[in-house]
C-alpha cells in the first residue's frame, strides 16, 4: 500500500502532467474512507487506491479533462443503489463518496514540496481545504506555523507531536467549509532480531507502508535474501546501534531476539525513549523479569493482538494489525 508521502513523491520526481483524486467525504459505508488518496498520471498511471475498483476507471477518464488546466472539482459517486443502474451496480459499500479531484499545477506542487520536507523529518502536518475556494489550502505545522493560501480560521488547534498522536484516530474533521486531514510520515518499524520469524513481519509490515529497518549481531542471518524489502540492515552490536539511531515519537520497535541478555541490554536503552508503539516476543513474566518488575505502561507484552496466532506468518499478522491499531488509535 502506497502512504500519502510515497505519492507526493512520485508527484515531485516526475514533472508529466498528474491529477489528484482524494476523498474528503462519506455518508454512510464505503471501501475507503475519508483522507484517502490516489494519483493519476497523464499515461493513465495510477498509484493508490479510491475504491475496491468501483469508481477508479470512471476518475481516470475525469482525469483526462483536468491535466494542465489547474482546475478542481468534486464527484460525487451515489453507491447507495440497490438496482443495477448507477454506482450501486455491484459496489455492496451503501454510501456515498464524495472525492476531490485536482491538477497539479506548479502552484500546488511548490505546496507539496513544502508539505513533503516536513514529512521526510519526520513530522506530521495537517493539511486543509477550504470547500468555498479550491485555491484556499494550507498546512500547519507542528508548533502552529503555517504555510500555503490558508487565511481562514482553522477549526483546530495543533501544539506539538503529543497533540497530533491523540488525533492518530481521527484523521479528518468535518466541517461544512473546510476539509482537514491529519498527514503522518511514512511510518517506520524498526524490528531488533532478524531470525526466521522476522521475516514475514518485516515483508508484512512493508506491504502496508512502513519503512522497515533491521537490527542483527549475526552477520549470517542479514541477508537481502532474507530481507529483500528493509529499508536499512545494521549488523552489530545491538546496544551501539541503537545509540546511534534519533528515534522519533512516531516510531515503532518490535523485539524479537530470543536472547534474554541481549533483551535487557536493549530494554535498558529503550525503556525511556518517546515511542508510539514498543513491542517485545515472549510471555508477559518473561518481560516483567527484564524490567524488574512491572510492564511498562504503553508497552505491548504479549505482543501482538490475542487472535490465537500460530506459527511465524500469523504472529507477523497479528503484530502488524497491532501496529495499525496503535497508529489509529484503536487500541482499548
Amino acid at each position: 500500500m502506497q502512504t500519502i508521502q510515497q505519492m507526493i513523491e512520485t508527484i515531485l520526481n516526475d514533472n508529466r502532467p498528474v491529477v489528484l483524486a482524494m476523498i474528503v467525504h462519506v455518508e454512510g459505508s464505503a471501501y475507503r474512507k475519508e483522507g484517502s488518496w490516489m494519483i493519476i498520471q497523464e499515461d493513465g498511471t495510477r498509484l493508490g487506491v479510491i475504491s475496491g475498483g468501483c469508481l477508479e476507471s470512471d476518475l481516470q477518464m475525469r482525469s483526462q479533462e483536468l491535466f494542465e488546466t489547474g482546475k478542481v472539482e468534486i464527484v460525487q459517486y451515489d453507491l447507495s443503489d440497490i438496482d443495477d443502474v448507477g454506482w450501486g451496480r455491484g459496489a455492496g459499500c451503501n454510501g456515498i463518496v464524495s472525492v476531490l479531484i485536482r491538477d497539479v499545477d506548479q502552484t500546488f506542487r511548490f505546496f507539496l514540496n513544502q508539505l513533503h520536507k516536513n514529512l521526510l523529518v519526520k513530522e506530521p502536518i495537517v493539511f486543509i481545504q477550504s470547500m468555498n475556494d479550491f485555491n484556499d489550502y494550507g498546512a500547519i505545522m507542528q508548533g502552529g506555523n503555517r504555510y500555503g493560501s490558508l487565511e481562514n480560521e482553522v477549526p483546530i488547534a495543533i501544539d506539538g507531536t503529543a497533540a497530533f498522536q491523540q488525533q492518530a484516530g481521527q484523521k479528518i474533521i468535518h466541517d461544512k467549509n473546510m476539509y482537514v486531514q491529519f498527514i503522518w510520515p511514512k511510518p517506520v518499524l524498526y524490528i531488533i532480531g532478524a531470525g526466521a520469524d522476522a521475516r514475514p513481519l518485516a515483508r508484512l509490515a512493508q506491504d502496508v507502508g512502513y519503512s522497515v529497518h533491521l537490527l542483527d549481531w549475526r552477520q549470517s542471518l542479514c541477508s537481502e535474501e532474507h530481507f529483500p524489502t528493509a529499508a536499512s540492515i545494521r549488523i552489530g552490536d545491538i546496544a551501539q546501534a541503537i545509540d546511534t539511531i534519533a528515534f522519533n515519537e512516531l516510531d515503532a520497535v518490535v523485539i524479537m531476539t530470543h536472547d534474554f541478555q541481549k533483551d535487557l541490554q536493549i530494554m535498558q536503552r529503550l525503556r525511556t525513549i518517546p515511542l508510539l508503539y514498543l513491542g517485545i516476543l515472549g510471555s508477559k513474566k518473561r518481560t516483567e523479569r527484564l524490567l524488574g518488575g512491572e510492564i511498562l505502561k504503553g508497552m505491548h507484552s504479549p505482543i501482538g493482538l490475542p487472535i490465537g496466532a500460530d506459527g511465524p506468518e500469523e504472529i507477523a499478522i497479528s503484530i502488524v494489525a497491532e501496529l495499525i491499531a496503535v497508529r489509529r488509535g484503536k487500541m482499548l
